[in-house]
C-alpha cells in the first residue's frame, strides 16, 4: 500500500528514470516540430490558420486534441470522484454538443467568409469598434483556459518529480511557449497530431487495469448514486435551476464560437472539411471522455480501498486522481505503461494549452492591435503576436496560482462567449438587417447584467478576491449570472431588432 501512497518519483530507480527521461523526449519532440514548423510561418495567415491546408484528418485530430486538455481528463476524473455525473454537465456532454452544433451552424459559414478569426465577422458586419468589444472579452478565456492547463501539467510534474505544483507550471508553460510561439497553428497542429494518438492509446491502456483495481464493474455501479445522472439532482430553488441550465449552455452555446475551435476550421483546406471535422469531433470527444468519467468512478472504491485520503496525501487530492490511478495500476512493474500514459496525459493538456495560447494571441493583435494600428506592417505585427503569446502566458500562470481547481477554472473561462459573442456572431451570420446599434445594445445589457448579478450574489461572501474566484459559491454565481445575462441580451436583440423594423418601415412608408 506505501507504493501507492508516494509519488511516481518514488519508484523503483529504473523506472522512476524511465519515466523522467520519457518526459524529457517528448518534450523535446514537441520542441523540435514548433523548430521545424517555423520555417513555414512567413505571415499572419502561416501563423494563425496555417496557411488554410488542413485535411479533413488533421483538422479533425487538431479539434480533438484541443478540446481534450486537462479539464476533460484530470478535471472531469476529479470532479465525478468527488460530485457525481453532475457536476461534469458542462465536460464533457456540452462540450461535445458545442463542437457538433458549431460545425452545424457555424464554422462552414466563417470558412465560406475567409474569416481569420470568429469576431473577423463581428467586425465586419458592425464595426471596428464593435470587433475590438467583442476580442477583449474572449482574450480572458483563453487566458483561463491555458491557465487551468497550466496547472494540469503542473500537478503532473509535482507527481512525477516531486517539485512544487508552481515549479512544475513554470515548466511545463515554457516548453508549450517556445513551440508556439516558433510555429503558430501549423506547429500546434502538427503537435496536437502526435498528441492525440498518443492520449487515446494511453487511456484505453488504463481503463482495463483501473476497472480490475476496483474490483470489476459491479463494484463500482455500486457507488452510484443520484447525483450520477444528467438530471437536475437536487435542485429545490429557482437558481438551481438557473444553474444546472447554465451547466449546459456556458458550453454548449458558449463555446460554439470559441477561438479555438475556429481557428482550426479555418485552417481547414474548406468549408466542407470544416463542418465535418467539427461534427466528427464532436461524437468522438464524448466517447473518449467516457474513460475519464469511469476512473473517477473507479477511484471512489479504490481510494478509501488503500487508505488515500486528504489527510493522508497533504490536501489537493482531487486534481491528483487520474494520474496517481496511473501509478497505482501500472506502478512499478509496467513502468514502459506508465510513462506512455504519462506521456498521454501531457500530451492532452499540452494540447489544449497550446490552442487556447494561440486563440488568445490571435484575438488580441489581430482584432484588436490590428484595427487600432492600420498602418502597421505585416513583419511587425506577426512579431507582436508573438510576443503577445508570452505576455498571455505570464498572465495565465499567475490565474492558475490563485486558482486550484482545474475544472473550475476551466469552466468559468468560457462564460464571456456566452453572454457576450454568441448572440452577435449568430446576427452577423443569419441576421442580414441587423444593425450595429443593435448588436451593441446586445453586447451591453449581457455584460451588464452578467457583471451586475455576479457581483451582488457575491460581494456579501466577506473572502478576498482570491478566495472568492476559488470558492464554489462564486462558480454558482457566476453561471448564475451568465444565464440571466444571456437571457437578457436575447431580449434585447428581440426588442432592438424589431424596434428598428418598425421605424424602418414608417420611414419607407413616409417617403
Amino acid at each position: 500500500m506505501n507504493m501507492f501512497l508516494c509519488n511516481a518519483v518514488a519508484l523503483s530507480g529504473r523506472s522512476a528514470v524511465m519515466l523522467i527521461s520519457g518526459m524529457c523526449i517528448y518534450m523535446l519532440l514537441m520542441l523540435f516540430i514548433g523548430w521545424i514548423s517555423c520555417r513555414k510561418v512567413s505571415k499572419m495567415s502561416d501563423f494563425l490558420v496555417a496557411g488554410r491546408r488542413l485535411p479533413l484528418w488533421m483538422s479533425t485530430a487538431t479539434l480533438l486534441a484541443t478540446w481534450f486538455g486537462a479539464g476533460s481528463s484530470m478535471g472531469v476524473a476529479a470532479t465525478v470522484y468527488s460530485d457525481g455525473i453532475n457536476g461534469v454537465l458542462a465536460d464533457p456532454f456540452g462540450a461535445s454538443l458545442s463542437l457538433i452544433l458549431a460545425g452545424v451552424f457555424i464554422v462552414g459559414m466563417l470558412r465560406k467568409n475567409g474569416c481569420m478569426t470568429v469576431t473577423d465577422i463581428i467586425e465586419r458586419r458592425f464595426g471596428k469598434a464593435a470587433g475590438v468589444y467583442a476580442s477583449l472579452w474572449m482574450i480572458p478565456v483563453y487566458v483561463g483556459w491555458l491557465g487551468a492547463q497550466l496547472l494540469g501539467l503542473g500537478t503532473i510534474l509535482n507527481l512525477l518529480l516531486g517539485i512544487s505544483v508552481i515549479k512544475g507550471t513554470l515548466i511545463g508553460a515554457a516548453v508549450v511557449l517556445l513551440y508556439t510561439c516558433a510555429g503558430g497553428m501549423w506547429a500546434v497542429t502538427l503537435t496536437d497530431v502526435v498528441q492525440v494518438g498518443i492520449m487515446i492509446i494511453g487511456l484505453i491502456m488504463l481503463l482495463p487495469g483501473t476497472v480490475e483495481l476496483a474490483g470489476g464493474c459491479d463494484a463500482m455501479l455500486e457507488t452510484l448514486t443520484a447525483a450520477d445522472t444528467l438530471a437536475p439532482v437536487g435542485a429545490s430553488s429557482f437558481n438551481d435551476y438557473v444553474y444546472y441550465i447554465g451547466s449546459w449552455i456556458v458550453m454548449g452555446l458558449g463555446c460554439m464560437v470559441g477561438q479555438d475551435l475556429v481557428q482550426r476550421s479555418l485552417a481547414s483546406k474548406n468549408s466542407k472539411i470544416a463542418v465535418a471535422s467539427s461534427v466528427m469531433s464532436g461524437f468522438l470527444y464524448v466517447v473518449i471522455a467516457f474513460i475519464p468519467l469511469s476512473i473517477g468512478i473507479a477511484a471512489r472504491v479504490i481510494f478509501p480501498k488503500f487508505g488515500i485520503t486528504e489527510a493522508v496525501m497533504g490536501g489537493d487530492l482531487e486534481n491528483q486522481v487520474l494520474p496517481r490511478i496511473a501509478i497505482m495500476v501500472f506502478g512499478g512493474s509496467y513502468p514502459v505503461l506508465l510513462t506512455i500514459f504519462i506521456a498521454a496525459l501531457t500530451a492532452a493538456i499540452m494540447s489544449s494549452a497550446d490552442s487556447s495560447l494561440l486563440a488568445g494571441a490571435s484575438l488580441l493583435c489581430n482584432n484588436v492591435i490590428a484595427p487600432l494600428c492600420p498602418k502597421l506592417r505585416e513583419k511587425w505585427l506577426l512579431f507582436g503576436t508573438r510576443i503577445t503569446t508570452l505576455l498571455l502566458t505570464v498572465i495565465a500562470l499567475i490565474l492558475a496560482i490563485w486558482v486550484k481547481s482545474i475544472y473550475s477554472l476551466m469552466i468559468n473561462s468560457w462564460i464571456s462567449q456566452l453572454v457576450i459573442i454568441f448572440l452577435p456572431v449568430i446576427m452577423a451570420l443569419y441576421v442580414p438587417k441587423a444593425t450595429a446599434n443593435t448588436a451593441w445594445a446586445t453586447m451591453i445589457v449581457g455584460t451588464v447584467v452578467w457583471i451586475g448579478y455576479t457581483y451582488i450574489a457575491s460581494c456579501g461572501s466577506g473572502m478576498g478576491i482570491v478566495k472568492l474566484l476559488a470558492s464554489d459559491g462564486f462558480d454558482r454565481a457566476i453561471t448564475c449570472g451568465a444565464v440571466y445575462g444571456f437571457v437578457a441580451a436575447l431580449i434585447t436583440f428581440i426588442c432592438s431588432y424589431i424596434g428598428e423594423r418598425i421605424v424602418g418601415d414608417e420611414e419607407v412608408s413616409a417617403e
